[in-house]
């Protein structure tokens, strides 16, 4: 008979993430990321099963590089370079417009990036701000680039401009679902 104050050893518990022996900010930095990870997979699904069927004077959004960049945007450029790279590669395998896009987003990203570290306050309309030219810069070297491949005119880049112009239009939508992700584990950067 075992008596009332006998030690007892505790329960062993089961799970993937208590063998894993990770501290609470390692779990919340895995959640961070995996999150990040499946917005950019659905904004990536969202584009190509929803939004390619509606077109605007035949032009739609280009949401996939917009996150990235938001992203980067949030994340700073220490954390937010690998994961650039890491998402215009898995942007390049699935179906982006061609090989090119990797370096452009890749490039476009961490340029504005270390733009708004350097010069920039961290807020919504330096943001903003950084989201309009980047995208805008993006499709613009986007035409350009398919101007010197012959695969498309000078007339298409009024549609590169709108498509821009579209893209930006979700920032109300993305931008507190991306803070909120930033929010996991603190702020990313502090100035």
């Amino acid at each position: 008979m075992a008596r009332k104050n006998e030690f007892r050893p505790d329960r062993s518990s089961s799970g993937l993430l208590n063998k894993l022996y990770l501290t609470k900010s390692q779990r919340q930095t895995f959640l961070k990321w995996l999150l990040y990870s499946l917005l950019v997979l659905v904004l990536s699904v969202t584009q190509d099963v929803v939004l390619s069927q509606f077109t605007f004077l035949g032009v739609t959004t280009d949401l996939v590089p917009f996150g990235i960049i938001l992203i980067c945007l949030l994340e700073g450029t220490e954390r937010g370079c690998i994961f650039t790279l890491l998402a215009a590669c898995f942007y390049l395998f699935s179906g982006a417009p061609g090989n090119y896009c990797l370096p452009y987003v890749t490039v476009i990203a961490v340029g504005v990036t270390l733009f708004r570290q350097s010069y920039l306050s961290n807020g919504f309309s330096t943001t903003l701000l950084c989201l309009v030219v980047a995208i805008t810069v993006y499709e613009l070297v986007l035409a350009f680039t398919g101007i010197v491949l012959s695969l498309a005119g000078w007339d298409r880049i009024p549609g590169f401009l709108l498509t821009a112009l579209l893209t930006v239009l979700t920032v109300p939508v993305l931008y507190p679902a991306g803070r909120a992700i930033a929010k996991i584990g603190g702020e990313s950067w502090k100035e």
